[in-house]
């Protein structure tokens, strides 16, 4: 390049490479531009088709790197000052983006990452702002119901929670009414829901019986109500046991008992044994 004093200067200058490493975008002047011309939306599609083409080969991880870096670039897109912003243009790199959370809920779903299956496909369906902004609703109905379905698959086999992949595909279904793989799917899935219920109801009714049973019958055996429990034969007459004690039956022991009162109360019982008889006789 030249100098200010009209010599070279050595330098350079920095062009975006596609994924094949060509230099597709060195036709690319800078400058005000609609975003298809834009070198990082190249890259974004360029990651999208080789992200799909490594699903095809089976390919997983190759292919979930890939779809990873166009949200990343895509992300980046939507901060180039230079581009020409339209609504169309702006809904071009969203639809990239949903695609791309799309193609990556395949992904995990295949390779049994549940919790990514379930976060790409919600984010598939409505972006990945937070707050969800609704212009990132972007994908037409059949795509929606693949999002919702694939979410549905992950709900059911990586957590068991069949009353939420049942509300996923019927809401697919809304989409895509003739759908036969979501049909029957949802019929699986209904079918597993209502065998999880029948057991569960039986099992409580397993407890229910138990606790009724153990209310009737108290919180002794048979055995136990059924054993005798009067206890030893008390005498009808003291028992002399060893010296200085008795045994003493229950009538004559409230009877000692009641002397020994009337004497701690100072009564002579004797006096008054003879009163009662002289006034007896007298009466008489």
């Amino acid at each position: 390049m030249t100098g200010a004093n009209g010599g070279y200067q050595i330098g350079f200058q920095l062009t975006p490479l596609s994924v094949d490493g060509n230099l597709d975008a060195a036709d690319f002047k800078g400058g005000p531009h609609p975003v298809e011309k834009d070198p990082i939306y190249r890259l974004c599609s360029d990651n999208r088709d080789a992200g799909n083409k490594f699903v095809q080969e089976g390919k997983i991880e190759e292919a979930i790197a890939r779809y990873s870096e166009l949200i990343m670039q895509s992300r980046a897109l939507e901060n180039e000052p230079d581009v020409q912003w339209t609504d169309e243009g702006r809904d071009l790199v969203r639809h990239l983006r949903a695609a791309a959370y799309l193609n990556l809920s395949l992904c995990f779903l295949k390779s049994k990452q549940w919790q990514h299956a379930v976060n790409t496909a919600t984010r598939a369906l409505q972006g990945d702002k937070d707050p969800p902004d609704p212009k990132e609703n972007i994908l037409p109905p059949e795509k929606k119901a693949k999002a919702l379905y694939r979410r549905a698959m992950a709900l059911k086999d990586g957590f068991d929670k069949l009353e939420e992949a049942v509300k996923d595909l019927k809401k697919a279904l809304e989409y895509v009414p003739e759908d036969k793989n979501v049909q029957l799917e949802l019929q699986r899935v209904n079918q597993a829901l209502a065998k999880e219920k029948k057991k569960a109801d039986k099992k409580l009714a397993g407890f229910l019986s138990k606790d009724a049973k153990d209310a009737k019958g108290g919180i002794f055996s048979e055995a136990d109500r059924q054993r005798d429990t009067s206890g030893p034969e008390l005498p009808s007459e003291p028992v002399k046991v060893s010296d200085g004690l008795w045994l003493v039956p229950k009538e004559e022991k409230e009877e000692v008992e009641g002397v020994q009162e009337a004497k701690d109360a100072g009564i002579d019982l004797d006096e008054l044994g003879r009163v009662t008889s002289t006034h007896f006789l007298l009466r008489s």
